[in-house]
């Protein structure tokens, strides 16, 4: 059995089973494998059961990509620089862990910050240290043992942002923050929230509204789920406890595209990891998330079964509906796709989008996350009018799916105390 990442416990329950990928949006750069979601009995924590052989790859391929800033970073510097401590003595100490090619980090040290970080990708860390030359920035993991080369209290904000959910031992790196961290500095953590799982812009506001989730995520393969670099998943419930556990206070968090906490230096809080609310309220979640999967899968399977079918959209979105469909038989006849090379969509016959009208398909699936309805027109000026053009939203309503009652996951407010003299002080302060 696996063992939890939090507790160490050795009972845990396989909560859905699947085929898993080794980076989000590319099928090309790895094959699907068998992976495994497991649930802690014990404290209620959700992780993924995964090969952790690919770790390398993953540092090679996938994080030296980001090379521009994005928006979103202003507002993620902004909500840590209203709540950061102001001294006059020296500038803010500000430590980045897993920064990437330091794009959020620069705007710290645009502000004359003194700027430090530590990233595995070596091609990252020449890139940032080449945009911020008197940044200290550290090839390698984070551990306790490297954080141990400062003094206690020695940085006034702490970033992890898409961190925290790959690290094997997260109550270590917690702890290890927390004496890092000076009297009044800040932890900003930035995970996915397994209670809504998917990033934000990703979400159809009707999606939002209706589903709290996204349910195109879970017609694939339950993206990050069962995404093998994500070997922790958090709720709000979860992080704000271990949190608690590990000695930091929340002083404020947002859910935008993701869970954001803004976490102080506290006093750590009484446990023995054993959260049985917690395993309850994931409980609920992990089994709406396997009925969601299963029940979206038969459908489609049965609504598509015996047409002619071709697909338009972004090659991604192809990777995935093949590993979804082709053990029930059902293949497209051939894909358009104005995005990606017809190399990365393996086994499929790639079409320019004029050629799909002589395959005579009954269906036309417009497949895009992020421009489906752009998709769909393009896709009914390259076919008859007799073709069925359906996106996937589309379908999913025409399914009528019933959306998840998150008030059957009840459980106490975690931390509230806490948050609440958070809250006062920051009143007095204002």
């Amino acid at each position: 059995m696996p063992t939890c990442n939090v507790c160490n416990g050795t009972d845990a329950a396989i909560c859905i089973e699947g085929a898993g990928t080794w980076h989000c949006y590319e099928p090309s750069l790895g094959k699907p494998f068998p992976y495994r979601v497991a649930l802690c009995r014990r404290c209620g924590h959700v992780f993924g059961d995964w090969d952790h052989d690919h770790t390398q790859q993953y540092v090679d391929e996938e994080y030296t990509t980001c090379e521009t800033s994005l928006p979103i970073y202003d507002a993620y510097t902004t909500f840590c620089l209203q709540a950061m401590p102001r001294t006059k003595q020296r500038p803010a100490r500000v430590l980045e862990i897993g920064f990437n090619r330091g794009a959020l980090l620069q705007h710290f040290y645009d502000f004359g910050f003194e700027c430090h970080g530590v990233e595995p990708g070596r091609k990252n860390v020449e890139f940032a240290q080449r945009r911020m030359p008197k940044a200290r920035l550290d090839q390698g993991f984070f551990s306790p043992e490297w954080i141990q080369q400062y003094p206690e209290g020695h940085f006034d904000l702490v970033i992890l942002t898409s961190v925290f959910e790959h690290m094997t031992e997260p109550m270590a790196v917690l702890r290890a923050i927390r004496p890092a961290l000076s009297e009044h500095g800040r932890l900003f953590l930035l995970v996915p929230d397994l209670a809504q799982y998917t990033p934000a812009y990703q979400v159809k506001p009707a999606d939002r509204d209706r589903y709290g989730c996204a349910p195109l995520v879970f017609f694939y393969r339950n993206f990050f789920l069962c995404y093998a670099q994500h070997v922790n998943h958090f709720s709000p419930a979860s992080l704000k406890r271990y949190l608690s556990v590990a000695g930091l206070e929340v002083c404020q968090m947002a859910n935008i595209s993701g869970l954001w906490y803004l976490a102080a230096p506290g006093d750590a809080a009484p446990s023995q990891m054993d959260f049985p609310d917690l395993v309850q309220y994931h409980h609920g979640l992990m089994a709406y998330y396997q009925r969601l999967l299963h029940d979206m899968q038969t459908a489609m399977r049965n609504k598509l079964r015996g047409k002619r079918v071709v697909c338009y959209g972004a090659g991604r979105d192809f990777g995935y509906f093949l590993d979804v469909f082709r053990p029930q038989g059902i293949e497209p006849l051939a894909v358009a796709d104005d995005t990606a090379p017809a190399g990365t969509i393996h086994g499929v016959t790639c079409v320019p989008p004029q050629k799909l009208a002589l395959f005579r398909p009954d269906v036309c699936l417009a497949s895009s996350f992020d421009y489906e309805d752009q998709i769909a027109a393009k896709a009914a000026k390259a076919l008859p009018a007799a073709t069925e053009i359906l996106t996937l939203t589309q379908l999913i309503y025409e399914l009528d799916i019933a959306p998840p009652n998150f008030t059957d996951f009840a459980i106490r407010p975690c931390g509230a105390r806490a948050l609440r003299r958070a809250e006062d002080r920051n009143a007095l302060s204002g």
